[in-house]
């Protein structure tokens, strides 16, 4: 039962390092930070605000996130049985 929960963390944690990998550094990539920069000092923080809130809103509603913490927590749960 041991094994069984460590391999279900391990594969959890994975899972949620990549997905959020992808859903938060990948979903912004590099062309859209140097886009940020404007040249002229006139930037728009509530733009860059809404970037970020948008972000977190997408993380926050997908599904292998949710999935992964599920797995992460029934892991422990099946380690102290």
């Amino acid at each position: 039962m041991q094994q069984i929960s460590d391999y279900l963390f391990m594969g959890s944690l994975i899972l949620l390092i990549v997905t959020l990998l992808l859903k938060g550094v990948g979903s912004t990539g590099s062309s859209n930070a140097l886009g940020n920069i404007d040249l002229q000092m006139q930037q728009n923080h509530k733009n860059d605000l809404d970037k970020q809130d948008s972000i977190f809103s997408r993380i926050f509603k997908s599904y292998l996130i949710w999935t992964s913490i599920a797995g992460v927590v029934l892991s422990i749960v099946i380690s102290k049985m």
